[in-house]
């Protein structure tokens, strides 16, 4: 294999690993479980605290934690990458925001330590642990009489008019 080839794989793989992260937060914030299936190995193992086992077992238990809030807000950033073949070892940092009432908002932080494989698909996680730094909740401010036209983020899902498809098998 070139030079030229090692990086241009070595940028694929980081592409694709990014996208699967972005899959992850949008599954999760319009409650695509579909979507979610798409991240994960099917053999991948999960601990997230409230959760420790295998993928197929996470996929009802999250969607259905997810269920429970009115509102969902997945923001992961900071993406360090350590490729090594077909494996890759990834950390980023995420910021995750819901509410219950609509009265109270619930901050969480922390950090997934993610271990991802090549696929014939692509680059999915094969295990993922979420590590809590910190949560708190604040109250809701109200937007006042210039916000009333924008559309609300509250209550959204996959049969709300505003999802948009955007991820395909074929992409």
């Amino acid at each position: 294999m070139s030079d030229i080839e090692k990086r241009l794989n070595n940028i694929e793989a980081h592409l694709s690993i990014n996208q699967t992260i972005t899959r992850y937060c949008r599954s999760l914030d319009w409650l695509d479980e579909e979507l979610l299936r798409t991240c994960y190995t099917q053999d991948a193992y999960i601990d997230y605290g409230f959760y420790k086992g295998d993928v197929q077992g996470f996929y009802p238990v999250v969607m259905e934690v997810e269920r429970q809030s009115m509102h969902r807000y997945h923001f992961l950033s900071n993406v360090a990458i350590e490729i090594d073949g077909e494996n890759a070892e990834v950390e980023c940092y995420g910021i995750a925001t819901s509410t219950h009432d609509g009265k109270n908002l619930n901050f969480f932080g922390g950090r997934y330590h993610n271990s991802f494989k090549k696929t014939n698909q692509d680059w999915l996680m094969s295990r993922s642990e979420y590590i809590l730094d910190y949560n708190f909740t604040s109250e809701v401010s109200d937007l006042g009489d210039a916000m009333d036209q924008l559309q609300s983020g509250v209550g959204l899902n996959l049969e709300d008019k505003l999802y948009r498809r955007l991820y395909s098998k074929n992409s």
